[in-house]
């Protein structure tokens, strides 16, 4: 949980200043939960969690990939590789609860967008940083799946 509260946060930050998921950070996010993943998948002698984290953090990315060829753009290739990382710690902590850790990222975003419009602090053509909603609804899912 470390590794995700820090990168994700720290990416969160990054995102909402600039709009932009850089690739080294996702890349160091991805390879620190693989290790330590690893690591305790082998003292544990539970590779079977490994390989479902690893399918469900492609599942989560193929998913993402498709939202970003059917929006046309709205969704960012930034969004797409940041979904591996939180796709894998998903996989890891909660794997059934994968599709819904989806459903609360674009679900609080949504409730972000209707105040704002309604506020008036948002226009419909204002961008909106995904990456930070991203990283809200994997650790929601994956603190209620550990307490």
């Amino acid at each position: 949980m470390i590794p995700l509260a820090y990168f994700g946060i720290r990416l969160s930050i990054i995102d909402f200043k600039t709009h932009r998921l850089p690739n080294h950070l996702v890349g160091w996010f991805v390879a620190v939960e693989i290790l330590i993943m690893g690591i305790t998948g082998w003292m544990a002698s539970d590779f079977a969690r490994l390989l479902t984290a690893l399918g469900l953090a492609a599942t989560t990315m193929i998913s993402y990939v498709l939202l970003y060829l059917l929006s046309r753009g709205s969704l960012g290739m930034g969004d797409v590789k940041f979904a591996f990382p939180l796709g894998l710690c998903v996989g890891w902590y909660a794997p059934g609860n994968w599709l819904l850790a989806i459903f609360i990222s674009f679900l609080i975003s949504g409730v972000v967008v209707v105040i704002g419009l309604v506020t008036k602090q948002m226009t419909r053509k204002s961008r909106l940083a995904f990456g930070p909603y991203m990283f809200l609804g994997t650790f929601l899912v994956c603190v209620f799946e550990v307490l």
